[in-house]
């Protein structure tokens, strides 16, 4: 986590910083309810409408910022939705007295009933025909079931300053996984989804 300049720092610190623990619990409440409800298809449950897209990217966005929290860092992590230069959202923690602020690319390999091509190795190729901050950091949700080899993944020739990947282990959800940083050392956390 880096310290922005002054006046970004600034405007940074006037956001709505969330709590991703609190938002993936009440999200996993309207998500289920969303599957369990008769009438729902299942790109309605997933977040992939349109006017739900949004809602996709505040989850993706939740789930990164929380798995930091609890797996790497071991302290409360906020973040915000803000879409600016390279980035989708930022994360924030405090250390001592200094604001730690991170922003983040959200990137998803999407499952493939909406791409059978999909992979994680074609997505991490697209970050080096992309011009990224190097104080950027790329969080990739791998949103396909099966299990993914990690020793297949090839780093890209990026200049971001990071990039995890994760998904889910489970189908419902319950557990997942965290991998990174793949620039630097990768290793895999194990996370369950929070309660």
């Amino acid at each position: 986590m880096n310290r922005p300049n002054e006046i970004t720092a600034r405007r940074w610190r006037s956001l709505d910083w969330r709590d991703p623990k609190t938002d993936l619990i009440n999200l996993g409440k309207i998500q289920l309810q969303l599957a369990e409800s008769t009438g729902i298809t299942p790109k309605v449950a997933d977040l992939r409408e349109r006017e739900l897209r949004k809602y996709l990217e505040w989850r993706q966005a939740a789930l990164f910022a929380y798995f930091v929290s609890y797996a790497v860092v071991g302290e409360p992590i906020a973040y915000v939705l803000i879409e600016d230069e390279d980035y989708d959202a930022v994360i924030w923690r405090k250390s001592g007295k200094r604001n730690l602020y991170t922003p983040v690319q959200l990137k998803e390999v999407v499952p493939r009933d909406l791409n059978p091509k999909a992979e994680v190795n074609a997505e991490l190729a697209k970050l080096t025909k992309y011009v990224t901050s190097e104080d950027t950091v790329v969080a990739v949700h791998l949103n396909q079931s099966g299990r993914f080899e990690f020793h297949d993944i090839k780093a890209p020739d990026t200049s971001c300053k990071e990039i995890w990947l994760y998904g889910a282990q489970t189908a419902d959800q319950s557990k997942w996984l965290l991998y990174g940083d793949i620039l630097n050392n990768p290793k895999p956390y194990d996370i369950r989804y929070p309660t």
